[in-house]
């Protein structure tokens, strides 16, 4: 096991320009990571989430150091690792293309490593170790090349490849986005129980929040190549640091709406109005208000604000509704019970829990509340 830091980590590429060139024209340069801070303490798994293009797979590749960093650098238990070849790291990657090599049956994927080693002798143990580990039905994969399996058990072969290396840290780069959705969910139940057993530092790398909250002790969530929070799900859920992680982190996000505070101290917004901000907030101060859809309830004596139900959505398995709402022009979305009796095309009237109404800063984007 390792505790692995990332310290001011900036990571550049160049449009039209080879990598490596000296003081490219600033124009023409991309920031992939801009002075990523992170630690990943030791035998936890880190969850990285963030939407396409924000540096998720940059970041897991440098600390594999299948990346260069162009400032800052990674350390492993304190040891920087900058001069330290990908091989030499003790470190077992997942991908999502599996990465197998398709002439060579899966044990030999398997044992491959040690091969390259010369230590074939240990081969045959470590198959039957992993064979173990990765439960029933896998043993009759091993004699199968990967072009005559499923997605799903290409990815056991190449999830069995990564921990027979027994590595120091395992990094997985979005490893289930490839699978059907019950693959996904069997597979994930399978990950999870390799990583309790081995207690081994590993970093998650993945764009959906149910694999980030199944999989990870903590999450990091990631915009344009800088870290925005990191905690436990729960902490960020209930305590965004900023308007972007609010908006990101909850199944469904959360609902905004942007408006001022007037002279009597009410947040004002196109089609309705909040009272009881905070005292600190001045007259004129630009605010969005936030609520989860969960968080608001159908009022049926007549009060709240008037919502037209555009779609109603059943969501069976967690015996809710989600309703696809409009406040005057605003959408918003309300997560109500499945007794509730709500059809589209009418109004019903809304009221949101005041200890659960989130304002921010909407120059900044900085959560107020």
């Amino acid at each position: 096991m390792a505790t692995i830091r990332l310290v001011n980590v900036t990571k550049y590429y160049y449009k039209g320009q080879s990598p490596g060139i000296i003081e490219p024209p600033e124009e023409e340069r991309i920031v992939a990571l801009d002075g990523v801070n992170l630690e990943v303490r030791e035998g936890e798994t880190m969850s990285v989430v963030g939407p396409s293009g924000c540096g998720k797979t940059t970041l897991l590749r440098i600390v594999a150091g299948l990346e260069h960093p162009d400032g800052g650098y990674v350390t492993y238990d304190g040891e920087d690792v900058r001069h330290v070849q990908p091989g030499d790291r003790g470190i077992g990657i997942v991908f999502q293309n599996y990465a197998l090599y398709p002439h060579m049956e899966s044990q030999e994927n398997i044992g491959f490593f040690f091969r390259l080693h010369k230590r074939e002798d240990e081969i045959p143990e470590r198959v039957r170790t992993v064979s173990k580990i990765m439960g029933v039905g896998f043993e009759h994969l091993l004699s199968r090349k990967p072009p005559t399996l499923s997605g799903g058990e290409r990815q056991r072969v190449a999830v069995a490849r990564c921990i027979a290396r027994d590595p120091r840290l395992f990094l997985f780069d979005e490893p289930l986005s490839n699978l059907d959705a019950r693959l996904r969910v069997k597979t994930r139940g399978e990950l999870k129980r390799i990583l309790a057993r081995y207690a081994t530092t590993g970093i998650y790398v993945t764009h959906d929040q149910q694999e980030a909250i199944a999989l990870g002790d903590r999450i990091a969530v990631m915009r344009e190549g800088r870290i925005e929070q990191v905690g436990p799900y729960l902490d960020v859920y209930r305590r965004p640091a900023n308007l972007f992680v609010a908006e990101f982190i909850g199944l469904p996000p959360m609902n905004t709406f942007y408006g001022y505070i007037n002279d009597m101290g009410e947040w004002v917004g196109d089609d309705f109005r909040w009272p009881d901000v905070r005292p600190d907030l001045h007259e004129g101060d630009r605010v969005a208000l936030g609520v989860r859809p969960e968080h608001i309830v159908i009022q049926g004596n007549g009060a709240g604000i008037p919502a037209y139900v555009e779609l109603v959505e059943p969501l069976f398995s967690e015996r809710a509704h989600l309703l696809y709402t409009k406040i005057g022009r605003t959408a918003c979305r309300v997560r109500v019970p499945a007794s509730v009796a709500v059809r589209a095309h009418e109004t019903v009237r809304l009221t949101f829990d005041p200890e659960r109404v989130y304002l921010f800063d909407i120059r900044t984007g900085r959560r107020l509340s």
